[in-house]
């Protein structure tokens, strides 16, 4: 048990009393902005650090970042802290990645992804894509970030603020938000490796770019406009940091320790049962997969795995030497559709993976020793609740080794250093995601994309925030889910 646990609440009133399950981000940062105002807080953790998905591995001077390898939209971190009266820049330190990414294609050509337009128009130039088209990107993607931003980014779900005004709500691209993703990508790009690079991105949230709306292009529109960042010593840092301000701000943290219940009583919050015993409290604030609540309210679990996100499997690779890679690098399949028809409907690891590479010493040197490099390699997996066999690992681990010497990187036993694995069993067990899906349900449809389960549950003093919860997943939204968790506890209590 770490922390302190005196508040400037009374430790005898319950009222004031939260239990937050789960020390995710989107768990950390609610327990701040509460305690900040008031609340006495505690918050539960099943493994022994924090960060829930966002966490480190660390093994003869190699640092990994097992979880998110990137930042966007840095305001939204920096509203946080402001939030808890903190300067961000007192607490961590973001680089601008330019370029953002370098995308490899099977004929061996390659696209370098930059912020800034006059590069990014000699790119597309380079295979053939009118720049017109991408300013049109730009201008769909706009018009639903900034709708989205006065709306769901930062309200309960189905609630409509009072400042809309019937401009913002003419100008909206409706007709674009409800076609198919990969429809509005055709009708907006022309060039192949474009099309290409664009229907990546709804695997960011775990889905197909079939069977996902056209809202969903407002993903690569924050990723442009606002940047592609990365914190310097390695996206664990800022856990790092906050688990010091949750000691400073008189938090109590208990880790190592197993929810296995929420009580209630009269459709009222009770307490929780927990392995180290039970709390009395009439706040609980769901930081898990959402999957985890009928089990926590001794319902029956009634999920189906179809309905969930896309999970991964994990290659982390310290290696005696430096690899000539941009920080972040995407290497695709020779035939696109036929990995999203694996990944999709045939439920099962891609004959021919496209892989996520990310080479943090390419911006950063301290997170691998001297002349060496670490590498986290991601491909798209579904989530399953079976077990991955040493078979299937080792055939998934030498096709994305495969992948890697397509773009002319072999990796001998000789040059690797460290080796680390992960399938989505690990995100099942280490993070109680179900099928170990990554995202929680997938994005597909209009009624997934747009309604994500609510902040606020209808049994009294139960909320939940997180990624799995509105207004969705990525860093930057589980911040604005604390927030939006924050203020209806604030209203209610």
């Amino acid at each position: 048990m770490n922390g302190k646990t005196e508040s400037m609440v009374n430790k005898s009133n319950n009222k004031n009393k939260v239990i937050i399950i789960g020390a995710g981000l989107g768990g950390i940062c609610t327990a701040l902005r509460l305690s900040k105002i008031g609340y006495k807080v505690s918050i539960i953790e099943k493994n022994e650090s924090l960060g829930g998905k966002i966490t480190s591995f660390s093994s003869k001077g190699y640092k990994f970042d097992q979880g998110p390898s990137l930042i966007t939209l840095p305001d939204y971190f920096d509203e946080f802290f402001k939030d808890i009266g903190e300067n961000i820049n007192e607490h961590i330190e973001l680089i601008k990645l330019n370029p953002m990414c370098r995308y490899f294609f099977d004929d061996g050509n390659k696209v370098d992804y930059f912020s800034s337009l006059d590069l990014m128009k000699k790119e597309l130039d380079k295979v053939g894509e009118d720049f017109q088209n991408f300013y049109n990107f730009l201008s769909i993607g706009a018009k639903i970030y900034e709708l989205s931003d006065k709306t769901f980014l930062n309200f309960p779900m189905g609630r409509v603020p009072k400042n809309i005004k019937i401009g913002d709500l003419i100008k909206f691209p409706y007709l674009r938000t409800l076609m198919s993703y990969k429809s509005l990508v055709n009708k907006t790009f022309s060039s192949p490796k474009i099309k290409q690079i664009f229907e990546r991105y709804p695997t960011y949230v775990g889905s197909s770019p079939e069977n996902t709306p056209g809202m969903l292009f407002v993903i690569p529109y924050i990723e442009y406009a606002f940047g592609s960042w990365y914190i310097k010593g390695g996206i664990y840092k800022l856990i790092e940091s906050l688990e010091k301000l949750l000691v400073e701000n008189e938090v109590e943290i208990i880790k190592n320790c197993v929810v296995k219940n929420i009580q209630i009583s009269n459709n009222k919050i009770t307490g929780v049962e927990t392995s180290k015993g039970q709390i009395s409290t009439k706040i609980v604030i769901n930081n898990t997969d959402i999957s985890n609540l009928n089990k926590y309210k001794n319902q029956k679990l009634n999920e189906n795995i179809d309905d969930y996100s896309l999970s991964g499997f994990v290659l982390m690779l310290g290696l005696k030497k430096k690899i000539d890679l941009k920080h972040h690098n995407i290497i695709f399949s020779k035939d696109y559709k036929k990995e999203f028809d694996d990944l999709f409907k045939r439920k099962k690891f891609p004959e021919d993976p496209t892989i996520y590479v990310c080479n943090p010493t390419a911006t950063d040197e301290s997170v691998a020793p001297q002349n060496c490099s670490n590498l986290f390699i991601m491909a798209n997996s579904p989530a399953t609740s079976n077990i991955w066999t040493d078979a299937e690992i080792e055939l998934a681990r030498n096709k994305v080794l495969n992948k890697l010497k397509k773009i002319n990187i072999h990796l001998e036993k000789s040059i690797i250093d460290v080796e680390k694995i992960q399938t989505p069993n690990y995100f099942m067990n280490q993070h109680n995601s179900y099928g170990g899906s990554l995202y929680g349900k997938n994005s597909h449809g209009i009624k997934n994309s747009f309604f994500r389960h609510p902040n606020k549950e209808k049994t009294k003093g139960l909320y939940n925030v997180g990624g799995t919860t509105h207004p969705g997943g990525g860093t930057p939204t589980v911040i604005k889910s604390s927030k939006i968790t924050t203020d209806l506890i604030k209203n209610d209590y």
